[in-house]
């Protein structure tokens, strides 16, 4: 076996495919080795996989680009002439390949919120993300409670969270004959006029339980905490449809937390 260099755990690895998705690259996988010895070529790692080494150039190579191994050389001419061989080792975040399963850490911390309405507990905590991400976007504190952005100004904003977050929003636009659809938000933000946005993807969906609402509750505290110190009136429909949510944004009163 091959000490502190690379192995396979898979063929399918996630990080292995980052750049070349129609490849199917093996994943590295540290070897602890208390002796310290050299880390394999390329004709070693083909040896051991059982592949061309052609094919094992062509893995390292994605996976150096992926940061997942770096490339050293080794001197094997003992002092004299010869060409060192290239090696590979596995990098500090190659090391680190393993399965993840951050949803059930989410279900985990969702089931544990505390108090009689989980819903609102929920609430609270996404008012609280919302007050972040704005504080963030504008470069003030959240204790500074001064400044009141434009509607137009507002909405931007709002629309182009919601799109960092991953819920790719766009516009729902009424025809003239009052039909409803979703079309794309242009590039360099939104109409004033712009009052709902349907959201198209949910980056936390497959936590959502509608009979509980707890994860609606976090993105509707979401928006509240955006919409804080503003004159909108920010309201989270959840369902819509099957498939989306729908975000309405209208004209209120100034709201200074």
């Amino acid at each position: 076996m091959l000490s502190n260099g690379l192995g396979t755990a898979d063929e399918g690895g996630d990080h292995a495919r980052t750049r070349h998705p129609h490849r199917r690259h093996p994943r590295p996988r540290a070897r602890r080795d208390p002796h310290g010895r050299h880390s394999p070529t390329v004709d070693e790692l083909a040896a051991t996989l059982g592949l061309h080494p052609n094919s094992v150039r062509l893995h390292t190579a994605a996976l150096r680009e992926s940061g997942l191994v770096t490339q050293d050389s080794r001197d094997t001419s003992g002092g004299g002439r010869g060409r060192p061989q290239v090696t590979y080792r596995t990098s500090d975040r190659g090391a680190w390949t393993g399965r993840r399963d951050y949803q059930l850490l989410a279900s985990l911390l969702l089931s544990e919120l505390e108090g009689d309405d989980p819903a609102a507990t929920a609430r609270r905590m996404g008012r609280a993300w919302g007050r972040r991400i704005a504080a963030e976007g504008s470069g003030r504190n959240d204790d500074d409670t001064t400044h009141t952005a434009p509607d137009a100004t507002t909405r931007t904003r709002i629309v182009a969270t919601l799109d960092d977050l991953g819920f790719e929003p766009s516009a729902v636009v009424e025809s003239a004959i009052g039909a409803v659809q979703a079309t794309d938000i242009p590039a360099g933000g939104t109409s004033a006029a712009l009052e709902s946005v349907e959201l198209r993807n949910c980056p936390f969906r497959e936590l959502v339980d509608p009979r509980d609402g707890v994860v609606c509750a976090l993105h509707a505290g979401m928006l509240d905490g955006l919409a804080e110190e503003t004159s909108i009136d920010v309201e989270l429909i959840p369902f819509t449809t099957p498939q989306a949510c729908t975000v309405r944004m209208r004209p209120g009163s100034t709201r200074l937390s």
